[in-house]
């Protein structure tokens, strides 16, 4: 088997004011993106609250999923949920733009926004257009080699605990550190959340530990089409590069890979959004407008997690003007729509960056943001990796906000360059570190649906090691998932576990608090074709501690698995109710 011999962690740089230039070369006579942004939508003003039943309500709502809606709901007054961000670009302006002999590479609703690649003559023609806001130039990435993982896959270091349900293979210490494998045990797999992840690409068909996971949608942003794996020519033209989806295979199988003795990702029940936003195949650095589309769209359809480890870096002038004095969360275009999704109800987990510990801090972009979950590297002993990136940002706030193993992550490795559907290396940065912490934030959802992003990022913060002595190197410390998901209050497990027993069926939940909890109070509801819910007692069967969490069940003589069959969960303890699925 060959193993993935280099980590290559994606890196943004970007600039930003009326128009700038990130490359050396003259803008006279070379070819450079640029955005284009436009001052309203037509009809429709920044600002216009949009009335339910409205043509601009309905054309708003017509792409956002009832989960995007819903997700919303938490976060945004009831006339915000559909908004002026929502409502497309208008077609006239893209249209007049492209009339000017241009083509368009992305188009961006919430920026209300085309890019494009011209020379400065061409500007000078469109900023004429009486629609024309104002142009940026687009920022850029590119691939930045991290000292390589010298760990080798060895049968050794293989590790089975007899403690745990599931058998976590090599990828044992990383969830173990984090304290995901307690929560496993107790049903709590990150089922009914969804994820929406960019890279370089996922060949999730081709990995043992990927082709089974539930990918509900994909996008290629680079070449439009709906595959996000390595493609070569004729299929794609150019062809990637033949590592173009390494990282994101990686990373992905960090996150919610599964393949019992091999790996295990905390969050491996989750539903993907995939996009490829990073292309391989050019020397010439791949901008952030494909970023930008990948986020809208996975928003769109309702995802409550974005894993990400991109990051714009401040390079020296003339490649980029940005200093540490920009990494204030508020200048860059990347921490813009990560503030955005934010406010919208999307966790937004990105990694902290591989620039060091340095004076003045290494801290890069979006990374930054205040509603960025940044995420730093440790090793198996805790301690912090020497690449991982410190802060504070450039206003003071304390940055990372917490850690996650980032040495040394076992992970899968893509077939497109192994040639195997079993392929595994260990990898090292905080772009795992960060899709660890992104399962978690999963699990975390998975059974406090209702919680906001400010309040995963309380919990997180609040059950670190360090949460009593934060500083710009660790943050708040080292994530615990376990307590993390009890922070708000008991729990219930959201997938219940079914059993055959003869002609019954055995249901089991578990119910998890740190109050004691009311034994008698935990029931199951059931009601079948459509008539009244029947109350049914549960029994505790497996108990953990002694305030009666554990595991509790029902025994049923039918089948609640067919389509005529509705039930519910409830439980109390000493100081709350719950319900699952949630508001049941």
């Amino acid at each position: 088997m060959r193993k993935l011999q280099i980590v290559l962690l994606l890196i943004f740089s970007f600039q930003l004011s009326g128009v700038l230039f990130s490359q050396k070369l003259n803008p006279e006579t070379t070819e450079y993106r640029y955005w284009i942004f436009f001052k309203d939508k037509g009809d429709y003003k920044p600002g216009d609250i949009l009335s339910p039943g409205s043509e601009g309500y309905n054309i708003a709502k017509a792409e956002l999923t009832q989960k995007a809606l819903w997700r919303r709901s938490k976060v945004l007054a009831p006339e915000l949920v559909v908004n002026y961000n929502d409502i497309p670009v208008k077609q006239e302006y893209i249209d007049a733009v492209v009339k000017l002999g241009l083509t368009t590479n992305a188009v961006s609703k919430w920026f209300n926004g085309v890019s494009i690649k011209a020379k400065k003559d061409k500007l000078d023609e469109i900023k004429k257009l009486p629609f024309v806001e104002k142009i940026e130039g687009v920022g850029f990435l590119e691939f930045v080699k991290v000292t390589p993982s010298g760990k080798t896959v060895n049968e050794q270091d293989k590790y089975y605990s007899a403690k745990t349900k599931l058998d976590y293979g090599y990828s044992y210490w990383q969830n173990e550190q984090i304290n995901v494998p307690k929560l496993h045990d107790f049903g709590v797999t990150g089922y009914g959340v969804t994820v929406g992840m960019c890279d370089d690409g996922f060949n999730w068909r081709k990995h043992e530990a990927l082709m089974t996971r539930n990918v509900k949608g994909e996008y290629d942003w680079i070449f439009k089409d709906d595959s996000v794996q390595y493609q070569t020519q004729p299929n794609q033209m150019p062809g990637d590069s033949y590592d173009q989806d390494g990282h994101g295979t990686s990373t992905m199988s960090t996150l919610g890979g599964y393949f019992p003795g091999q790996i295990i990702g905390p969050a491996f029940d989750v539903e993907f959004y995939l996009s490829k936003t990073e292309a391989g195949a050019s020397e010439t650095p791949v901008e952030e407008d494909f970023w930008l589309e990948g986020v809208e769209w996975m928003e769109s359809q309702g995802v409550e997690v974005i894993s990400s480890s991109l990051i714009y870096k401040p390079f020296d002038l003339p490649n980029n003007q940005y200093s540490y004095k920009d990494m204030n969360g508020k200048t860059t275009v990347i921490v813009r729509a990560a503030d955005l999704a934010s406010k919208l109800g999307v966790v937004v987990v990105n990694s902290m960056g591989n620039e060091s510990q340095t004076q003045p801090p290494s801290i890069v972009s979006p990374p930054d943001g205040e509603n960025v979950i940044a995420v730093g590297a440790v090793d198996s002993a805790g301690r912090i990796a020497y690449f991982s990136s410190n802060g504070p940002t450039s206003d003071g706030r304390i940055k990372p906000d917490i850690v996650a193993m980032g040495v040394d992550v076992y992970a899968a490795a893509s077939y497109s360059f192994t040639y195997d559907t079993a392929g595994y290396s260990y990898v090292s940065g905080t772009s795992f570190s960060g899709p660890l912490t992104a399962g978690v934030c999963a699990l975390i959802l998975s059974v406090h649906p209702e919680l906001t992003p400010l309040q995963v990022l309380e919990a997180l913060k609040m059950t670190a090691n360090k949460k009593d002595s934060p500083g710009n190197v660790y943050g708040w410390g080292l994530i615990n998932a376990y307590n993390a998901s009890l922070y708000y209050g008991m729990i219930i497990s959201n997938k219940p576990e079914i059993t055959d027993v003869g002609d019954n069926q055995s249901i089991s939940i578990s119910v998890l608090s740190n109050n004691n909890i009311l034994a008698e109070s935990v029931k199951m509801f059931y009601s079948m074709n459509g008539g009244e819910f029947t109350e049914r007692q549960m029994v505790l069967t497996e108990k953990s501690g002694e305030n009666n969490s554990g595991k509790y069940t029902a025994t049923v003589p039918f089948d609640i698995r067919t389509d005529n069959v509705k039930f519910y969960f409830s439980a109390s303890d000493d100081k709350d109710s719950r319900t699952a699925p949630y508001n049941a």
